[in-house]
């Protein structure tokens, strides 16, 4: 495993709150007007999808532009999405379009240092101005905008993150993620990061607590709704529970310091801790200054390389920190295959160990995953056919070259974890014996 994995820990770094509050169709069709192209598609049983035609579909692609923080040396380059995007699509449309159309495509960056009107923006113009048949987004793009676009706009959104499980259920079948091992729903990731720790034999006769934090919604729900009921079923007492009054953006939540006091005071000895990016190393600052060093088990996007710089000044409280990762060294062929597009076609010449290789595997993958669902419809393409057409996938490529599994009832595509531990001397999680990626369940 080399040091430099690539990472979704952005997600938590999102600063892009705000609801969105446009108007949504008063039906359930996607987006606003339009050609739909599916001629008796109404009369099938199915809601017919704007934005394509016999010949020609629209499909819009919201990234999340990072770089003012990149400039500042708080994230990583994460490559140009306004040039490797429409490399992409031209190379598609090139070899057959998707479903015999060819694409249309807008692609629009939300500025991670904006405020929450900038993410509605890109939601509204994505599903009305531009009149997107399907919408596409990045890692590192907020809940909020997931939830516009598919609940609110109720247009078939596709991209990278893992989210709650009742904004899958509030989309009514819309929202999918493919495209890594990090496309696990917060609920399973969680939860089976109490499952890994348990068979390591981690939890036992520990007095356990759970922290999370506010600044990002997905991960709060998944700790509170899957990681604590977990752990009670698993026959663990969580001692202490807390979550950070921390909202998205706020880099000077000052509670930090009070809940670790709470937790040593309580004799709280292993903490399982999924706060933000910005929250949990304040965690773990805090902790050090209370001479208190409980065993810390993390999970998700705090193990990742990007997040775990943010804690750099507390390494030592760190060192022997277990952490289940979704984030894996090894890089498909499906990614390589999408990044050799981009290097043929462009300027832009990613190393395989970058954010901006993985961001342009992932955010491919996905346009890959949607190509094969298209292309299996034989008939008029509803809402309906679509939906169910990427659910028959039933698998589907990672940049992990760990295939993920989709289906009717599983739209986050992740399936595999491993256990890993913190190092001061390395800086970083390696994976603890060489472990294989263990499988979460469905």
């Amino acid at each position: 495993m080399t040091g430099h994995r690539w990472t979704a820990g952005l997600v938590a770094l999102v600063l892009l709150a705000g609801a969105c509050s446009s108007q949504a169709a008063d039906d359930s069709s996607g987006g606003g007007g339009g050609d739909d192209g599916s001629g008796d598609a109404a009369t099938d049983g199915g809601t017919p999808i704007d934005g394509l035609t016999d010949d020609t579909i629209n499909v819009s692609f919201i990234g999340a532009d990072f770089a003012a923080l990149a400039e500042a040396g708080l994230a990583p380059d994460l490559g140009d999405m306004t040039v490797t995007i429409p490399a992409l699509v031209d190379d598609i449309n090139e070899n057959g379009g998707i479903g015999g159309r060819q694409i249309n495509l807008t692609v629009d960056l939300v500025d991670g240092t904006a405020g929450p009107d900038v993410g509605q923006a890109a939601c509204i113009k994505a599903t009305e101005e531009d009149d997107a048949a399907v919408v596409f987004i990045s890692p590192a793009i907020s809940r909020d905008i997931a939830r516009c676009t598919t609940v609110q706009q109720q247009t078939i959104t596709l991209g990278m993150p893992g989210w709650d499980d009742p904004l899958y259920e509030e989309a009514e079948g819309r929202l999918f993620s493919v495209g890594s091992q990090t496309s696990m729903g917060t609920y399973r990731n969680t939860a089976v990061w109490a499952d890994v720790l348990d068979q390591a034999g981690e939890l036992e006769g520990k007095t356990i607590g759970v922290v999370t934090s506010d600044d990002f919604e997905a991960l709060a729900a998944g700790t509170e709704q899957a990681l604590v009921p977990h752990l009670e079923e698993l026959g663990y007492d969580v001692v202490e529970f807390a979550v950070l009054p921390c909202p998205e953006g706020d880099t000077d939540c000052e509670q930090h310091e009070p809940t670790m006091q709470t937790f040593k005071d309580a004799g709280v000895d292993l903490v399982f801790m999924n706060a933000g990016a910005l929250a949990g190393p304040a965690l773990f600052a805090a902790a050090t200054s209370l001479d208190y060093h409980p065993q810390w088990v993390t999970c998700c996007n705090s193990i990742t390389d990007t997040v775990v710089q943010f804690a750099a000044g507390s390494f030592d409280q760190l060192d022997g920190t277990f952490g289940v990762s979704t984030t894996f060294a090894q890089r498909s062929e499906e990614a390589e295959n999408c990044n050799q597009i981009v290097r043929d076609r462009t300027d832009e010449d990613y190393e395989t160990a970058s954010d901006a290789y993985g961001f342009t595997g992932v955010n491919c993958i996905a346009l890959l995953v949607f190509r094969d669902a298209m292309d299996t419809i034989d008939g008029p393409v509803t809402e309906s056919a679509l939906i169910e057409a990427i659910e028959g996938l039933e698998t589907v490529p990672s940049l992990e070259g760990i295939p993920g599994t989709i289906g009717p009832d599983k739209h986050d595509a992740g399936d595999a974890v491993f256990l890993a531990q913190f190092t001061t001397e390395a800086g970083e999680y390696l994976p603890v014996d060489d472990e294989e990626p263990i499988e979460a369940p469905a």
